[in-house]
C-alpha cells in the first residue's frame, strides 16, 4: 500500500497545539481546563489527491448578477521566531546563527522540497564535519498561526551527540510488510486531515473543542465538511480493526502506520488502545512515534477512567526529536493533572525533573510550555518560567 505523500518541513506533523482541544473526544464544546494553553496549529501538510473522496459535493451556484465576493488575502509569509538547540552543549543556537544564517533563512522560507532537502543536508553535513563528537542532526520546524497576524516559527535543531547514540536512539527496525488499505480508510483519514488543515488555514474552523466519537479525531466532525469522514470511521474502523493493527505494527510506509494510529482510535476498548500504542513509541519513524503519542496524550488529559502507564512515555521527555519530546510532556501533564495524579509526583521529580528544566529553557512553546506547567504542578510552587537557577536549586533540594 506503500504511496507517495510529501510532508513540508515546515509541518513537523502535528506538534502538539490547541487541535488536542479540538478533539477532546466525547468532551463538550467548552475549553476544558485542563487542556495546556499550547500555540496553535503547525503548518499542515497537504496531501495528493485520496483514492476515496469524502468531500460532500458543493451545490451548483445558479446565475446571479451580483458581483462575486472578493478573493480572500493570502496569508502572511511566516517569520523565523527563534531558533534552539537541543541534547548538546557542543554547541548552540548562536553558533548555528553564525555559522548557516543565509542557508538557514534560505531553508525556512523555501516551499520547495527538493531546495529544502538540499539546504537541510548542506547545515547537516556542516555540523557533522565541524562537531566530529556529534552523530545525528534534525531540524524540527513549527508555524504558530494563533500568535498574532503573523505566523511565528520556531526550529529545533535535534542533537544526538555519538556518546548518547545507544541510549537515545533506541527505536525498533524498519518494518517490512505492505497490505492493501482496508475499506478506504488510509485514505480518507488522509483526506480528512487534508481538508481539516486547509480549513484551519482558510478559518473556516476555529480552535474551539468540539464532541468526538473516537479517543482521537483531531479536529472533530462537528463541521458538515468533516461529517462524512467521521461517519465513516466510526462505521469502518471496527470491522477492520485487526487490518489496522497489522497496518500499523507491519507496514514499510510509516505514512500508513501513523494513519492507523489515528484510525484506531476509533475503536471502543480504551485500555487496549492504550496498549496498541505504547509499543509505537519505539517505531523507527517520528510520524508515527508522533501519532501514538498524540492518541495517548488525549486518553491521559479526557479520559480519566483508562490507566496509562507513566514509566514508559518518561523516556520520550529527552526523546531525539521535537515531536517525540513535546508529545510525552503532553502525556506527563495530562496524567499529573488527573485527580489522583499527585501520586505520579514523586516519579516525573526523581526521574525527569532534569529534562524537564533542560525543556524548561527552550523556547520552543509545545517543549518549554508544558515543561514549565508540568514542574508547577509536581513541585506545588511557581519559580518562573524562566528562572533556571531557581528550579535548579529546587530539584536539588528534593534529592537531600
Amino acid at each position: 500500500m506503500s504511496r507517495s505523500r510529501p510532508y513540508p518541513r515546515h509541518a513537523a506533523l502535528l506538534a502538539l497545539f490547541t487541535a488536542l482541544s479540538l478533539a477532546a473526544c466525547g468532551g463538550s464544546s467548552e475549553a476544558d481546563p485542563s487542556v495546556p494553553e499550547t500555540p496553535g496549529p503547525t503548518a499542515p501538510p497537504p496531501s495528493p489527491p485520496p483514492a476515496v473522496s469524502m468531500t460532500p459535493a458543493a451545490p451548483t451556484a445558479a446565475p446571479s448578477a451580483a458581483p462575486s465576493a472578493a478573493a480572500p488575502e493570502p496569508a502572511p509569509a511566516p517569520v523565523l521566531k527563534a531558533i534552539d538547540v537541543y541534547g548538546t552543549k557542543l554547541m548552540d543556537s548562536a553558533w548555528v546563527k553564525t555559522r548557516f544564517s543565509a542557508t538557514f533563512q534560505r531553508w525556512f522560507d523555501t516551499e520547495d522540497e527538493a531546495e529544502t532537502k538540499r539546504l537541510e543536508k548542506e547545515m547537516v553535513d556542516g555540523i557533522l564535519a565541524e562537531k566530529k563528537e556529534i552523530g545525528w542532526v534534525k531540524f524540527s520546524p513549527v508555524t504558530y498561526y494563533n500568535m498574532g497576524k503573523v505566523p511565528q516559527g520556531y526550529v529545533t535543531v535535534d542533537v544526538v551527540e555519538r556518546k548518547d547514540m545507544k541510549k537515545r536512539l533506541t527505536f525498533g527496525p524498519e518494518p517490512k510488510g505492505d497490505f492493501e488499505d482496508p475499506a478506504g480508510l488510509i485514505a480518507a483519514w488522509n483526506e480528512y486531515e487534508s481538508t481539516f488543515f486547509r480549513m484551519m488555514r482558510e478559518q473556516e474552523i476555529g480552535s474551539e473543542r468540539v464532541p468526538c466519537p473516537a479517543f482521537h479525531c483531531m479536529g472533530g466532525y462537528k463541521h458538515e465538511k468533516l461529517r462524512p469522514y467521521g461517519d465513516k470511521f466510526v462505521k469502518d474502523v471496527p470491522p477492520n480493526e485487526d487490518k489496522l493493527i497489522r497496518i500499523l505494527k507491519e507496514d514499510k510506509d510509516p505514512k500508513d502506520r501513523a494513519s492507523a494510529a489515528f484510525l484506531l482510535a476509533h475503536i471502543k476498548d480504551g485500555k487496549k488502545l492504550v496498549g496498541l500504542m505504547l509499543p509505537m513509541l519505539n517505531d523507527p519513524d517520528f510520524l508515527v512515534r508522533n501519532n501514538a503519542t498524540r492518541v495517548l496524550v488525549n486518553v491521559a488529559m479526557f479520559h480519566h477512567d483508562v490507566p496509562v502507564p507513566l514509566t514508559p512515555v518518561l523516556k520520550g521527555l529527552d526523546g531525539p526529536t521535537m515531536t517525540d519530546r513535546n508529545k510525552a510532556a503532553a502525556v506527563t501533564w495530562g496524567l499529573v493533572d488527573r485527580p489522583d495524579g499527585q501520586k505520579l509526583h514523586a516519579q516525573v521529580i526523581k526521574e525527569a525533573g532534569a529534562t524537564l528544566i533542560g525543556l524548561l529553557r527552550l523556547e520552543q512553546p509545545n517543549n518549554h510550555d508544558f515543561a514549565y506547567k508540568i514542574l508547577k504542578k509536581v513541585s506545588g510552587k511557581d519559580l518562573g518560567e524562566r528562572d533556571y537557577d531557581a528550579w535548579t536549586k529546587w530539584l536539588a533540594e528534593q534529592k537531600r
